[in-house]
């Protein structure tokens, strides 16, 4: 049966919940980081030169990790960032990265910070080494995001919902780690490779890389549910396909020196190879028809435009005009990737509506009426006391407490009867010591009631009372209650205090 509900002015609260804005408001004042987290080990290349790759250490790769200070949920979307610097320079530590990682932290996410494998010969046969170089970063990448998923009970993750953020450098594994996906796509030069260095020793074979993921919690899935790529690029656009969906959100400036907004070597150096940045890859998703992927183009900006050079604030305290906008953009996108969408139908009789929730994704809902009064039903029917205009606002929330809401405006005309009597029904006095006494319009109409406690717990129900009776609340405790009266479909709740 349907239910048509008053409420009071104020929010029941066994009956309905806040509206916390998750993952776009910030929540929380602080985050809290733990430090030098092991998410992986890995061959590095021993010598400061890079020259032999044959001759590796293996070594612990680390990540810090941030979480809302004081957040109870553990069920939270969670972010990896990844720092610039060529794959020759750089760490977790440098100021952008954490202070995305920060940012994201307090508005509800888990965030990281990782380090990833860095250096190569700049000497001889570049091409080579630096295509090894990203492919390296690129299997660091997968391992971090792997290492989320398997450890997604451990910090709180959601493991369906784990995210990539990577500036310059840390773009090119974001993006590689989403469109490099088959192993007829990785590059020759992974595999055994041998060439002749200027430097000694000359002649040396470079060992094969291996698959996309290597090392631990390989029965995980190591790509990412959507990517952020600040001012970076791919090896070439032929390596999105049709089956290439994961949404990514490209944010470039137009006149990039570094790396190349279209197509060209990395630092304009001729002997790097060729890579194609977010105007190109912006151009093969539309050519695919690809609705899930955004652009922040700035023309006129070079690279890092938000206000660092290599992860370091430029100024020494902390961004540009840019650097907010990118925030917003960066948390807006990935707040999309998750957020449920919120939607009604209403059809009204009169001042009786009765609203039918048609949003996807939806485990919970709170009506604003715009009269004062609030539902959380799913499919409330609302009286309203006088006709007009209403601006009904319904916010809907699902299991990771993403939001969404819509508003929309709903016009109701005269009252019925029914309607009448039940809205002008009281209570007196109240607050109350022993009884209360009932009142509404007409006097030849009885209705039910029933009394519940804060808790929501049933006092009295089923109850009958007509116009001018007594209820009797001698049999209570001092507190708060609330008393709904109901005919048919029609309900209201009252607010009553004993003293």
């Amino acid at each position: 049966m349907k239910i048509k509900v008053l409420l009071i002015s104020i929010i029941i609260p066994f009956v309905c919940f806040s509206q916390e804005y998750r993952y776009t408001n910030n929540q929380y004042a602080n985050s809290t980081k733990i430090s030098n987290v092991i998410y992986g080990n890995a061959p590095f290349i021993n010598g400061p030169l890079h020259t032999v790759e044959s001759s590796t250490t293996n070594k612990n790769l680390i990540m810090d990790i941030y979480q809302p200070t004081d957040d109870t949920f553990t069920l939270r979307p969670a972010i990896i960032f990844a720092h610039p610097g060529g794959f020759l320079t750089g760490n977790r530590m440098v100021q952008d990265m954490n202070a995305l990682c920060d940012s994201l932290a307090r508005k509800g996410y888990v965030t990281a910070t990782i380090d990833y494998r860095k250096g190569f010969n700049l000497t001889s046969n570049q091409g080579i080494h630096s295509t090894r170089a990203v492919y390296r970063g690129i299997q660091d990448g997968r391992t971090a995001v792997r290492f989320l998923r398997a450890n997604a009970s451990l910090y709180g993750i959601d493991p369906n919902k784990i995210y990539f953020v990577g500036s310059s450098a840390g773009s090119f594994i974001g993006l590689h780690s989403i469109y490099l996906d088959t192993p007829a796509e990785i590059p020759s030069q992974t595999g055994s490779v041998t060439y002749f260095n200027i430097t000694p020793p000359f002649n040396h074979t470079a060992p094969n890389l291996g698959p996309l993921d290597i090392g631990t919690n390989l029965s995980f899935n190591g790509k990412p549910d959507a990517v952020v790529s600040m001012w970076g690029a791919i090896q070439n656009t032929t390596l999105i396909t049709a089956d290439n969906s994961t949404p990514v959100l490209l944010i470039h400036g137009e006149d990039d020196a570094t790396v190349s907004f279209d197509s060209g070597s990395p630092f304009g150096f001729s002997a790097l190879p060729v890579a194609y940045g977010s105007n190109a890859i912006n151009t093969r998703l539309n050519q695919l028809g690809f609705t899930n992927h955004e652009t922040y183009f700035v023309a006129g900006q070079d690279h890092e435009f938000h206000g660092t050079s290599n992860g370091t604030w430029d100024n020494g305290t902390g961004g540009n005009s840019f650097y907010p906008i990118i925030v917003n953009k960066v948390n807006q996108f990935l707040w999309k990737q998750h957020k449920p969408t919120a939607d009604y139908n209403w059809t009204a009789s009169t001042t009786d509506v009765s609203f039918t929730d048609t949003s996807s994704g939806s485990l919970a809902w709170w009506w604003d009426f715009d009269d004062g009064t609030f539902s959380n039903e799913q499919n409330p029917t609302h009286i309203f006391l006088s006709p007009g205009d209403y601006s009904v606002k319904l916010y809907v929330e699902n299991n990771i407490k993403s939001w969404d809401q819509i508003t929309k405006t709903v016009t109701v005309s005269s009252l019925t009867t029914k309607t009448f009597d039940i809205n002008s029904l009281n209570l007196f006095p109240n607050p109350a010591t022993e009884t209360i006494q009932v009142k509404w319009q007409s006097s030849n109409r009885a209705f039910y009631y029933r009394i519940v406690d804060v808790s929501g717990k049933s006092v009295y129900s089923n109850q009958m009372i007509t116009n001018g009776e007594i209820i009797s609340l001698a049999n209570l405790e001092k507190g708060l209650y609330f008393i709904t009266f109901y005919q048919d479909d029609y309900t209201k709740t009252i607010k009553v205090i004993k003293n």
